[in-house]
């Protein structure tokens, strides 16, 4: 097996690839919602939307008492664009865009 085949089939970096994805769709999603003129790149996005999902999914049910759930569920990527739409008004309120 080569490296290339070793790295491509490695767990993690599927991992890696799928919260990348979710991270560039939630951050696509939020700037969708809440327009602005932010000169935001893909990756300030996909970074944008990465720490939004983790906040909705981290703090959602410790704050109001849910039960676990999975973040690529409906509901964590529901709660993962709402975190990723709060972090792109705080995102303009710091930038003052």
């Amino acid at each position: 097996m080569t490296y290339v085949n070793m790295v491509l089939n490695h767990p993690w970096f599927n991992l890696f690839v799928l919260w990348s994805l979710l991270g560039l769709g939630v951050g696509v999603v939020a700037k969708i919602i809440i327009p602005g003129s932010e000169n935001m790149g893909w990756i300030r996005t996909i970074l944008l939307g990465l720490a939004g999902s983790f906040l909705g999914n981290f703090l959602t049910p410790r704050v109001f008492h849910w039960p676990k759930y999975n973040a690529f569920s409906w509901e964590g990527i529901a709660i993962g664009i709402g975190g990723a739409v709060i972090l792109v008004l705080v995102n303009r309120v710091v930038t003052r865009s």
